[in-house]
């Protein structure tokens, strides 16, 4: 078998393709946010439900990885913990089962704090990203930290809406995946 055809189907059994398209499908929407900045908040929230669940199955897939690698590895359940609250969040998102603006926003602040928590705890625990001067892991969640701040802050300040926070924390967001495939 030649070494490409190794190398595709290598790529294709370790999960990793996932995290790849999960990633790109994030960097272009959050581009596309910073583009159509004036998206109303129902189309936003739909937008952002879609990716919290599938953000919900990327912890999934995040689960086997570190289980089919790190088999001793005893928190790896955080990962099925915050695919379960990020499916959950995303129904709720995309239903609008609450329609006021306020709830809708804080939600998504609390989702984009909560959907880190798991890889935070993963990359502590495993002391990822040491080898650099400052740690690349905590900058992009201290910069998710203050997407949620900003986002928060979007309800009360007209000066920008959100979708330029949610745009920012999409890109932060794709960051950090690849920053996870390339330290895993």
């Amino acid at each position: 078998m030649p070494e490409k055809v190794k190398s595709v189907v290598y790529f294709l059994d370790n999960h990793e393709w996932i995290n790849t398209i999960m990633g790109a499908l994030m960097l272009v929407t959050g581009i596309g946010l910073f583009v159509n900045y004036s998206a109303s908040i129902n189309q936003l929230m739909i937008i952002i439900g879609l990716f919290s669940i599938l953000k919900g199955f990327l912890n999934f897939n995040n689960f086997f990885i570190v289980d089919s690698r790190l088999r001793h590895y005893k928190h790896k359940n955080i990962f099925i913990t915050g695919a379960i609250l990020n499916i959950i969040i995303g129904v709720i998102l995309i239903l609008n089962i609450y329609t006021s603006s306020l709830f809708l926003i804080t939600l998504t602040s609390i989702w984009m704090v909560m959907d880190s928590i798991p890889y935070m705890f993963y990359v502590v625990t495993r002391r990822l990203g040491t080898q650099y001067k400052h740690n690349p892991f905590f900058l992009t969640y201290g910069l998710i930290i203050l997407c949620a701040i900003l986002n928060f802050a979007t309800y009360y300040t007209h000066i920008w809406g959100p979708a330029i926070t949610l745009g920012m924390f999409l890109i932060i967001a794709t960051v950090n995946i690849f920053l996870f495939l390339k330290e895993h």
